[in-house]
């Protein structure tokens, strides 16, 4: 955040003159992005007070709730910023002759210039572009890569990690498809995750972890490098994806592998497919049908809303889509080295000792993720500047 601050701030040799010229702290830009989200906070505050010929509806009533509350802190404390702007200009103006009223006019500059320091770093991360989606629900999908049974058990121990992430912060985390291997491991799975920021938090987590270790199955102790990949979609709220009955083909059929007598008996298994896209989900973790369709139409719900994000993303911008790129296959983003006690995240070149705390989904982990999200607000302020 300071070396965006840096970026922001301007270099002014006497900030009285700057003052008098209404120049203030913040660049052009930055000001005038921050005048665009007051003037959109007041149209959402003006449309949802509508009476009379053109009432709310339900939909547009959340979704102006939601954006007053989204710019709320942002228009707060940029309303601050210019207040104390102006009584600091009234000080610079003021003409006082009395040595005494001179000191204590000093005095009160001195402390305005402080409280305009702080209410500014603020005003930038408040204004900070965000994802849409950060405050919503994820689904997470984890897969074995490179390694054999190897990864396979490296990817049972990173699922594991963010369960317990999930308990820690409060989260809900529900199973709605797994693939074990012969020995135990994952060769692949998809949960859902609920709660209010769970997407802004876990999507820096997208792409390709690295293991260095001794896998269980090497008798002669040797390291092996594997490797497993995550994925991170948002789940749409209700009011962001509607999903046409007609599109959507639903087959039922009888379940596979391993579950006793139920398995084979009734067609508990549902297949939904998405006509217009061609997405198909197979679900047949329940015995109950409708169990198994409550998963897939929320495993349905999380592809087309990513498929809808990233075709806004497409047309919008490049570096939007970065954000969404982090779960390429090819980008080893993290390297967890057990021999070491070291995980290093290639991203920002950062590296933190104390794996167990990494894999117990603790502060370790924690520490990382926020470190992530410092560095593409970084990012973002910087890519801000350049429009």
């Amino acid at each position: 955040m300071r070396r965006a601050l840096r970026l922001l701030t301007r270099s002014i040799p006497r900030l009285d003159r700057a003052l008098l010229r209404n120049e203030g702290y913040l660049s052009p830009e930055l000001k005038e992005y921050a005048r665009r989200l007051v003037t959109r906070y007041d149209e959402a505050m003006t449309r949802l007070a509508a009476k009379g010929d053109q009432p709310v509806s339900s939909a547009d009533y959340k979704l102006l709730s939601r954006t007053i509350s989204e710019l709320r802190p942002a228009v707060e404390m940029y309303e601050q910023l210019e207040k104390k702007q102006n009584e600091l200009g009234e000080l610079v103006n003021m003409v006082v002759e009395d040595n005494l009223m001179r000191n204590l006019v000093e005095e009160d500059k001195q402390r305005l210039l402080a409280e305009l320091r702080e209410i500014e770093a603020h005003v930038c991360q408040a204004i900070t572009p965000r994802d849409s989606a950060d405050s919503n629900s994820a689904i997470l999908e984890v897969r074995a890569g490179t390694g054999g049974e190897e990864a396979a058990l490296f990817t049972g121990d990173m699922l594991t990690a963010y369960q317990k992430l999930a308990t820690r912060q409060h989260w809900i985390f529900e199973e709605l498809h797994r693939s074990e291997s012969e020995k135990g491991g994952i060769k692949e799975a998809s949960v859902s995750v609920v709660g209010d920021g769970v997407f802004g938090m876990l999507k820096c987590e997208c792409g390709v972890h690295r293991v260095q270790r001794v896998p269980q199955t090497d008798a002669f102790g040797r390291v092996h490098t594997s490797t497993m990949t995550v994925a991170v979609l948002p789940q749409p709220r209700e009011i962001e994806l509607q999903l046409n009955p007609v599109d959507l083909k639903v087959e039922t059929f009888r379940s596979g592998g391993a579950g006793g007598q139920h398995v084979n008996k009734t067609d508990s298994a549902v297949r939904l497919t998405h006509l217009p896209t061609g997405i198909v989900i197979n679900m047949q973790e329940e015995r109950s049908q409708l169990q198994n369709r409550s998963k897939a139409m929320k495993l349905l719900h999380a592809r087309l809303y990513e498929l809808q994000r990233q075709e806004a993303q497409d047309e919008q911008s490049k570096l939007r889509r970065q954000q969404i790129g982090t779960a390429a296959r090819s980008e080893k983003i993290r390297t967890y080295n057990f021999p070491q006690d070291r995980v290093t995240d290639h991203r920002i070149g950062r590296s933190v000792h104390g794996i167990q705390s990494v894999m117990e989904g603790g502060n370790g982990l924690v520490d990382l993720m926020e470190a992530l999200r410092i560095h593409y607000e970084t990012k973002a302020l910087e890519a801000l500047m350049k429009r």
